[in-house]
């Protein structure tokens, strides 16, 4: 073989040489933006269940414009793979718009849990001297939903401990004049002069008597 023919032969070598390693090196990238479109499948898959979850357990509803943000990615998100593979260009707006959209869910979120909660671990806390226990139990279950999460079991456990300090607080007979009475108390500013009759009563349904001490104070303590 003359070296003409031997340099012909090397060159076409070199070029499949350089198909091959283009062709695996683009697969390579290509294999890398498949896994980040499922990641991103998975991720959105998983926050769709907790919304539903949220909106069942606790009544959380999103606002318009987080709803059409919403729709509009999973509509975009479907295109990503129109030609059977998923572009790069695509993944990284989805991944971009993703991000974007779970900020604001979980603004919207703290406010929504504020609202359903505020009122109750107050009073819960009001009472902790009287049912430590059970006070403590419900409170730490409540609170495992002061954060947004896509973990769905929070929200049931969010809803059931709602419940459960209800029947807490409702089977103290609880009303606003008694729950002012127990703050004073927790804050040490109750005085003889807020043990009227209804207070009285109540504590002696309750049983708790034995466990309300009063005490002088000097004057020059008094505020």
């Amino acid at each position: 073989m003359d070296m003409i023919a031997v340099l012909k032969k090397k060159k076409k070598e070199m070029k499949n040489l350089r198909q091959r390693e283009e062709k695996r090196d683009n697969k390579a990238v290509q294999d890398a933006i498949d896994r980040k479109f499922k990641s991103l499948t998975e991720q959105i898959h998983q926050l769709m269940i907790a919304l539903r979850y949220a909106k069942d357990y606790t009544q959380f509803q999103l606002d318009d414009k987080v709803l059409s943000d919403l729709e509009e990615l999973l509509i975009y998100h479907k295109r990503t793979v129109h030609s059977g593979y998923a572009d790069r260009d695509n993944v990284n707006r989805t991944e971009i718009d993703f991000k974007d959209i779970c900020q604001n869910i979980k603004k919207q979120w703290t406010k929504h849990y504020i609202k359903i909660t505020d009122k109750t671990n107050s009073t819960l806390k009001v009472i902790s001297k009287i049912d430590s226990a059970r006070v403590s139990k419900c409170l730490n279950d409540i609170g495992k939903g002061a954060d947004w999460t896509t973990n769905v079991d929070n929200f049931e456990t969010i809803n059931k401990s709602l419940s459960e300090a209800k029947k807490l607080i409702d089977d103290l007979g609880l009303d606003q004049e008694i729950i002012t009475f127990l703050q004073k108390m927790n804050n040490g500013r109750a005085t003889i002069l807020d043990l009227d009759e209804k207070v009285i009563g109540w504590l002696k349904k309750e049983s708790l008597e034995s466990r309300v001490k009063l005490t002088f104070i000097s004057r020059g303590n008094r505020t």
